[in-house]
């Protein structure tokens, strides 16, 4: 929240951070999605964390080789982020 305030956000004005965590295969959470709503509705910001992927061991070389090594880390980017708000928001739509 520092880096929050040192940019010149009032923090006061700051609902919930959420973390927003990369989709893989069928795993799609979207708990984050109502928390950036409430905070819309309440005319809040909210501070997005974006996921990240350091040292995530490769399941495939562990059971080929049966040592463990580890996939490249990977940055969940702006892009793949709206991609997957919108997709979400989609699927909210579909259950209403």
């Amino acid at each position: 929240m520092n880096a929050v305030a040192s940019c010149g956000l009032p923090l006061y004005q700051f609902g919930y951070t959420v973390s927003i965590p990369l989709f893989e295969g069928e795993w799609r959470p979207s708990s984050f999605y109502e928390r950036i709503q409430y905070n819309q509705k309440g005319g809040m910001h909210t501070l997005c964390l974006l996921d990240i992927k350091v040292k995530e061991p490769d399941y495939d070389a562990l059971t080929k080789h049966g040592k463990v090594r580890f996939l490249p880390p990977r940055f969940m980017t702006v892009n793949v982020t709206i991609e997957q708000l919108l997709s979400v928001e989609e699927e909210k739509k579909e259950v209403k």
